[in-house]
């Protein structure tokens, strides 16, 4: 099993990587974000030979930097990212609904799936921000915070909850980035005059590639590589009645917990993991099959099914 201090380092460096990957595509770079960055990049060592290439073309442009540079950057930028110049009639707009069909329409399913994966995290962007959450740098912060998450569950021994949070950021990360990164990455470099976003697009493409693999290796410790997990379901909008998940009937007068003592044997029984005393909003996605198991292993007759 995965130590907590190694867990804890492991998912700091991918959100630090992915808030940087973030930052880079967003939009251009400001003097002061230039001037860090290029002190950052000094003698920083990646975990691989492509993110360190990409990494050091970019480090290198920016130690030859002038009071000229954040202009460059910014008409590269512009030109290549906000759709302004194009190659054979296509465009690098940073979306993953721009690459799901010839016509590169933004505001497509893509945007629609992550934007519903993103509500059932609770999660929104920023006031005032008018840009489409299939945007590549919001998916990198998507992936950020649920690094962030992850150890707060590990922390806490919420096995099952780190293995679903690493199951969806898998999948996400493989239906949502993968799926079409490399093709805007393709078109991206044709378009850029600059080696420093040419660097940036290796060294992202290379990291999101081997984070895959760092999840994989995480949630083979936790014995979770092969279970299956239900992207649809985070893809799809909230059921109407999703609120009113079926849950037993709990007599809270005979309930040890519930009176101060130490029981979970209800939990232990259920094949779905539900926790039958806590869990009594309804509000997650796992729906009671009435199997009895909670009623049949209480010690105080505290639960029934109706």
């Amino acid at each position: 099993m995965i130590g907590k201090e190694e867990f804890r380092r492991t998912q700091e460096q991918r959100v630090a990587v992915y808030s940087l990957i973030a930052r880079l595509f967003e939009k251009p770079l400001n003097q002061d974000e230039i001037d860090l960055l290029a002190v950052g990049l000094e003698g920083a060592e990646c975990m691989n030979a492509e993110m360190q290439h990409g990494l050091g073309v970019m480090g290198h442009y920016l130690r030859k930097r002038n009071s000229g540079t954040r202009e460059v950057l910014n008409r590269d930028y512009t030109s290549a990212f906000y759709g302004i110049q194009d190659i054979d009639g296509r465009y690098a707009l940073p979306y993953e609904s721009a690459f799901e069909k010839p016509n590169q329409l933004i505001m497509g399913e893509g945007r629609r799936k992550v934007f519903n994966i993103y509500k059932k995290q609770a999660l929104r962007l920023r006031d005032a921000i008018d840009v489409p959450e299939d945007h590549l740098s919001y998916m990198c912060e998507f992936m950020s915070v649920m690094a962030e998450r992850s150890v707060k569950a590990f922390e806490s021994d919420a096995t099952e909850e780190v293995k679903e949070s690493l199951l969806l950021q898998r999948a996400f990360l493989t239906a949502h980035v993968l799926s079409w990164y490399d093709e805007f990455s393709k078109l991206a470099e044709q378009l850029v005059e600059e080696r420093f976003y040419r660097g940036a697009l290796e060294f992202s493409g290379a990291f999101f590639k081997l984070d895959k693999d760092v999840i994989k290796s995480q949630l083979v410790d936790l014995g979770a590589a092969h279970e299956k997990f239900d992207l649809a379901w985070w893809e799809a909008p909230r059921a109407t009645d999703e609120r009113h998940a079926y849950r037993p009937a709990l007599e809270k007068s005979l309930c040890i917990r519930k009176k101060g003592g130490l029981c979970d044997k209800c939990t232990e029984a259920c094949p779905m993991h539900i926790d039958p005393v806590l869990d009594r909003s309804g509000a997650t996605r796992v729906e009671c099959t009435k199997c009895g198991k909670c009623v049949e292993a209480c010690p105080a007759g505290a639960l029934s099914i109706d």
